[in-house]
């Protein structure tokens, strides 16, 4: 859905609500410009290194976005660091996603994402590997 037609259901959610909301965001791709495939769609990875310009702007993508509805007071408890990221290693084609391994992630997390979050006025926590479950172990290990 649009963010403008999400914003009212998310408000109207939230005062059926007896609890808060505790909504989280999962991206699917970058921008083509800052993926390998140069496309939405397929297996890339974000250009570079963790660090780069590619992976720094990726991740003031991710606080723009928690701004953005902020500005119309949805705030979210997490963010996922990437979409199933070993899943896109079989995704078909046309499916939009960035490849990541644990390695790549956590650098990720550590070099970009994690200080963009820590700088900006969110409390919103940080998730990895919202993929296979029998990859949880390994995940866990190298990302720590």
């Amino acid at each position: 859905l649009c963010p403008l037609l999400q914003i009212p259901i998310l408000h109207r959610a939230s005062a059926m609500s007896r609890r808060p909301l505790l909504l989280y965001a999962s991206p699917w791709t970058s921008p083509a410009w800052m993926k390998t495939s140069e496309s939405f769609v397929g297996k890339g990875t974000l250009k570079g290194q963790a660090g780069d310009k590619y992976h720094k702007t990726w991740a003031n993508y991710f606080i723009k976005f928690l701004d953005e509805y902020a500005k119309h007071n949805v705030t979210f408890w997490a963010v996922t660091a990437q979409n199933e990221p070993l899943a896109a290693l079989l995704a078909p084609p046309q499916f939009p996603t960035i490849v990541f391994n644990a390695a790549q992630q956590r650098e990720f997390v550590v070099r970009d994402l994690g200080p963009a979050l820590s700088r900006s006025a969110h409390r919103t926590r940080l998730i990895v590997l919202d993929d296979q479950r029998i990859h949880l172990l390994h995940w866990a290990k190298v990302v720590k």
